[in-house]
């Protein structure tokens, strides 16, 4: 087997660091025009699709690589939330979440361009938050931190202080589905 470069089709620092984790070298190599869709199908259809378009678009540019590309969203009472576009929207989801369950979807695809195969998959888990108070949600929505999350909260920062429970893997909550890569790694030749 010849060496394959491993490229990462994603920006989040999150993804970055379940990687390294995993003990892989990696460039992290995010698409530029790839916009994610957030209706028009069932949550696993659309983080899917999305995490394939993001790894397709950059294994244009890359031979003889493996490309991994995911998405994550957050489902509650069938609302689709993706990452806030604006504060207020940031709020208006925690919010929403306050005191209940919500699933988090996320889809991963692994493509080797040398050997032409595309893997795409994805995992569901149960989050449940506790109840939070307005000085939590705005406190929290004016770090930052949740404008860059899909459903507006990262449950690996301070917003995991806000999750009572979890019934699924963490690491399909923080957008990466480790078990499912490790899987798809092993398809192509690439162990983890």
């Amino acid at each position: 087997m010849s060496m394959k470069d491993i490229y990462l089709a994603s920006s989040s620092p999150r993804r970055e660091q379940i990687l390294k984790d995993l003990g892989l070298n990696f460039t992290v190599s995010p698409p530029v025009d790839f916009k994610e869709k957030l209706n028009g199908a069932e949550p696993e259809v659309l983080v899917c699709n999305n995490a394939l378009g993001k790894a397709m678009e950059v294994a244009g540019n890359h031979k003889d690589s493996v490309i991994i590309g995911c998405d994550t969203i957050v489902v509650f009472d069938n609302e689709i939330f993706g990452k806030p576009l604006t504060p207020d929207n940031a709020y208006m989801m925690l919010k929403k979440l306050s005191g209940n369950s919500h699933s988090v979807f996320s889809g991963l695809a692994v493509i080797d361009t040398q050997i032409y195969k595309e893997l795409v998959g994805y995992e569901r888990a149960e989050v449940k938050f506790k109840e939070l108070s307005e000085k939590e949600i705005y406190d929290y929505v004016e770090s930052g931190e949740p404008l860059d999350k899909a459903g507006a909260c990262g449950i690996q920062e301070c917003g995991g202080a806000f999750v009572e429970e979890v019934k699924g893997n963490v690491s399909t909550v923080v957008g990466l589905p480790e078990e499912l890569l490790k899987k798809f790694l092993s398809i192509v030749n690439l162990k983890s």
